[in-house]
């Protein structure tokens, strides 16, 4: 029969308790806070909720968290860029009421310039979810402002090709306790080529009326609608997820 030494046991052990320490640490320490400037791919985690993403090395142009004890905001803002023009842009608001109070119906969930809308419940305090395809100005209007801020300063420094809207879903989920709002847009410009005239696409070229009037717009729409659609499940998802 081998004789096992006590102390060689021990020395053996050691680098094994030594792993298990430092995965328990590693699942018990958050995750380090994003910067802007940052890449990040496949899925990011902001206020509570993991959010995938779509393929690709995502850069953070934009990130802020606010302070208020009672309903805690998480910001974020990515752009895809890829050469000197940015191809998608995304945006994602988390919050939470600490309180349990609930939210006002979301006054977003319909508009007649949507594409395409679509609202499975949008009820004052109780469970929201609904989600549209759009066109987004990317100007510096209301609670935008320091955002669209942001992204003009990192487009600048970079020489980056900044349209002036996006096209692109927007989602939104929402019960008693949190809320989950996350937009994904892609740059008209680099698709279709927008009229000598116009130099560039607008909000108005891609509100729903443009769109009808423009079998090729409708034929991109529709494409992004279903891509939206697929994703759709994801985005619910991460927000059933969040702890």
């Amino acid at each position: 029969m081998a004789v096992v030494n006590a102390d060689s046991l021990k020395s053996r052990s050691r680098p094994t308790t030594i792993l298990i320490i430092a995965a328990l640490l590693a699942l018990c320490m958050p995750a380090a806070a994003l910067e802007v400037g940052d890449d990040v791919q496949d899925s990011v985690t902001i206020g509570g909720f993991t959010v995938p993403l779509p393929p690709g090395v995502w850069t953070v142009y934009y990130v802020t968290e606010s302070a208020d004890p009672d309903f805690p905001t998480a910001k974020l803002g990515l752009i895809l860029p890829r050469g000197k023009i940015v191809r998608q842009a995304m945006y994602i608001r988390a919050a939470r009421a600490t309180r349990h109070t609930g939210f006002k119906p979301y006054p977003y969930c319909e508009r007649p310039y949507y594409f395409f809308e679509e609202t499975r419940s949008n009820q004052a305090g109780n469970i929201q979810q609904c989600w549209h395809m759009r066109a987004e100005a990317l100007t510096g209007d209301g609670e935008s402002s320091e955002r669209y801020a942001s992204l003009l300063e990192m487009s600048k420094r970079n020489g980056y090709f900044l349209p002036l809207t996006m096209i692109g879903a927007r989602y939104h989920f929402a019960n008693r306790s949190k809320t989950l709002r996350v937009s994904v847009g892609w740059n008209p410009d680099a698709i279709l080529r927008a009229p000598e005239s116009k130099k560039v696409w607008r909000f108005e070229d891609w509100t729903a009326d443009a769109i009808v009037a423009d079998p090729r717009k409708k034929v991109i729409m529709t494409k992004f609608k279903k891509w939206s659609q697929d994703w759709l499940p994801d985005i619910e998802n991460a927000f059933d997820q969040s702890r």
